[in-house]
């Protein structure tokens, strides 16, 4: 096998540990500031390096059955497309079976091209373009999907989020040959449905723009319009599409959001499994309310025949009760009318105190619909798990 990269795979050369590399009778070449077809930058080893496609023409006919390419780090978004096509048509003419791609990192991801024509959110746009070249080569050109495998993993990393740390090192070199292992075993790599990546405030490009037009179609305003900037107005306006949506109020687009806003498409296969606990909880939730609801209904009967027996009773009986008892009656007669008193008849105790049940069971019931909503929502949520379109 061969790789091909820049210093985001130099690493293994500085530390000079190949790792799971050595399964494989390889070929490495990866240089600092390397880019993929337009001329390199100059390096911190203050060379330019030849580019990856000069590099795959000098190692024409060693680069074995599968070549690795993790490049694109130092390329200007603008060119990154027609790179890819570059490459692909040097490993046909070479008669390389397969080429694997890694998808660059974005994640708390700080690291800029030297002459800045490159950062995250070209990143985003790249690992697009990649995911689209895959489609259009079929299985020629797979897919390694390094940035959500790597997302959360800070220790692999230098302070810019791209260069490698010696336990990075030992990660990369396992993950490349893992993946080789699956591409001989006839194994697809590319996600059908790539990863979401969170977006959030100074996220830029055309993932940008395309959840800015989704919600402006949605109704919500945006200061500026879909100018493809993850501003303070942007933010606010995703607020309020979270809030309006039930979903988690934070600013951020993440997985739900884009699912949501229709930028997003969730692997079928994993969007309508809930896990069984899940289920469970909603169903006793749903008995739950079934039976509040009943008890209320009888409560209401109750109530409802209630009037109709004081009426019925006997007036003189009444009468010498009244007489017999007229501090009490006079006090409940005052706290139906209020503590304040006035004029009229109250109702009476045997009315009132039903009443003030019912609606305080009813109250109870309301708050526990909308809790048993809010799990469903949130248990929605959670089942969308195993997300895949669009690394972004």
């Amino acid at each position: 096998i061969s790789l091909i990269g820049d210093s985001t795979l130099s690493g293994v050369r500085w530390y000079d540990d190949y790792g799971d590399l050595e399964r494989y009778n390889f070929v490495f070449d990866a240089e600092s500031c390397r880019r993929t077809v337009e001329q390199s930058c100059w390096s911190r080893e203050d060379i330019r390096a030849e580019t990856a496609l000069v590099t795959m023409q000098r190692l024409s006919g060693e680069l074995g059955e599968v070549t690795v390419v993790m490049s694109g780090y130092n390329d200007p978004g603008y060119s990154f497309a027609s790179s890819v096509d570059t490459i692909i048509a040097e490993a046909k003419r070479q008669g390389i079976p397969q080429v694997i791609w890694l998808t660059l990192r974005t994640t708390k991801v700080s690291y800029e091209e030297p002459t800045h024509l490159a950062n995250a959110n070209v990143y985003r746009e790249d690992n697009r373009i990649l995911y689209e070249k895959a489609e259009a080569y079929g299985d020629y050109l797979q897919i390694a999907d390094w940035s959500t495998y790597a997302a959360e993993e800070t220790g692999w990393f230098e302070y810019d989020g791209v260069h490698l740390t010696a336990d990075g090192v030992d990660a990369v070199t396992t993950y490349i040959a893992d993946q080789v292992d699956e591409v001989l075993a006839g194994e697809r790599l590319t996600a059908e449905y790539p990863a979401w990546v969170l977006l959030e405030s100074g996220d830029s490009g055309e993932v940008v723009v395309s959840a800015q037009e989704a919600m402006i179609e949605e109704g919500v305003s945006i200061d500026g319009g879909a100018d493809g900037v993850y501003g303070a107005a942007t933010a606010a306006a995703v607020e309020s599409f979270q809030r309006d949506n039930g979903l988690d109020v934070t600013g951020t687009i993440d997985d739900a959001t884009a699912t949501a806003l229709g930028v997003y498409t969730l692997d079928p296969a994993t969007a309508t499994t809930q896990p069984a606990a899940e289920q469970a909880t909603v169903a006793d939730e749903q008995a739950t309310v079934a039976d509040e609801q009943a008890t209320v209904a009888d409560e209401q009967a109750t109530v409802a025949t209630e009037p109709a027996t004081v009426a019925d009773e006997p007036a003189a009986p009444l009468a010498r009760e009244t007489a017999q008892d007229a501090p009490t009656q006079a006090a409940v007669n005052d706290a139906a009318r209020g503590e304040g008193g006035g004029d009229g008849g109250g109702l009476s105790r045997s009315v009132i105190v039903p009443l003030l049940a019912v609606g305080a069971l009813a109250l109870a019931v309301f708050l526990r619909r909308r809790q048993v909503v809010a799990r469903r929502a949130q248990a929605r949520r959670r089942s969308s798990g195993a997300r895949r379109p669009f690394t972004l």
